[in-house]
């Protein structure tokens, strides 16, 4: 996710995929939406929950249904 960021790392809201049209590389955000906020927070939530070794949000009504954990 953060190799997709630009020069100013900025995260965009979408990025090229591994067939990008001519002109484009795979991988580079489409010029939509930059910066995007909530893609720099589910960034830092992803990385505090690897180093956490789990989830470090999850609502306990998807816990409880999918997880088992009421």
């Amino acid at each position: 996710m953060a190799n997709t960021a630009n020069d100013g790392l900025m995260l965009p809201e979408q990025v090229w995929d591994e067939q990008p049209p001519p002109g484009e590389s795979s991988g580079k955000g489409t010029r939509s939406g930059t910066p995007l906020a909530w893609s720099h927070g589910q960034l830092v939530r992803l990385a505090w929950s690897i180093d956490a070794g789990r989830p470090i949000e999850q609502p306990s009504i998807v816990a409880c249904r999918y997880m088992r954990r009421c």
